[in-house]
C-alpha cells in the first residue's frame, strides 16, 4: 500500500481527511439515530433497530462524501459504491449484533455503546474503503479535476 507513488504522508492526510468528512457522516448518522431511537420502532431491540436502518442510510451519504472529498480515485461511482456498501454490510452486521448485545440485552445505555461502536470501526473502514472501493490501481484524479469535470458535463 506504501509506494513511491502513494507515500505515508498521502495516507496520512487522506486518513485526516477520512476523519474530517467523518465528522459529517457521524453527525447526521446520530441525528438519524436519535431520531428512530426516539421513535422505539421495535420495543425489544430499541437500540439495535435504530442502530440498523441509520447505519444504511448513512452509508450511503458516506459514499457519496467519501468520492468527492476523501479519495482521489478514478473509480466508478456505481463500483465504488457496491464494494462500500459491501464492506459496510459487513461492519453493519458485527456493529448491529454488538449494540444489540450490549445494550439491548446487557442494558448498557445506548449512547455509550453508540460511541464505542463508531470509534471502533472508523480506521478498519478507512483501510477497506482505501483498499477496496477507491483502489490506487484505478488510478488517481483531484478534488479540482472532478469538479471540473463535473462541471463540464452540467454544460453538456
Amino acid at each position: 500500500m506504501i509506494s513511491e507513488e502513494y507515500p505515508l504522508s498521502k495516507l496520512l492526510r487522506e486518513y485526516f481527511a477520512y476523519c474530517a468528512v467523518g465528522c459529517i457522516n457521524v453527525v447526521v448518522f446520530w441525528l438519524l439515530y436519535d431520531w428512530m431511537y426516539g421513535m422505539v420502532l421495535v420495543a425489544s431491540w430499541q437500540a439495535s433497530s435504530a442502530w440498523a436502518i441509520a447505519y444504511f442510510l448513512s452509508s450511503i451519504q458516506a459514499h457519496f462524501l467519501h468520492r468527492w472529498l476523501t479519495f482521489e480515485s478514478l473509480t466508478g461511482y456505481a463500483k465504488s459504491l457496491y464494494v462500500m456498501l459491501g464492506i459496510y454490510t459487513v461492519l453493519w452486521a458485527i456493529s448491529t449484533a454488538s449494540i444489540a448485545y450490549f445494550t439491548d440485552i446487557l442494558g448498557y445505555n445506548h449512547l455509550y455503546t453508540w460511541a464505542a461502536n463508531t470509534a471502533a470501526f472508523g480506521f478498519l473502514s478507512f483501510l477497506a474503503l482505501r483498499v477496496f472501493a477507491f483502489p490506487l490501481s484505478d488510478g488517481r484524479i483531484t478534488r479540482q479535476e472532478r469538479l471540473e469535470e463535473f462541471k463540464k458535463r452540467r454544460r453538456a
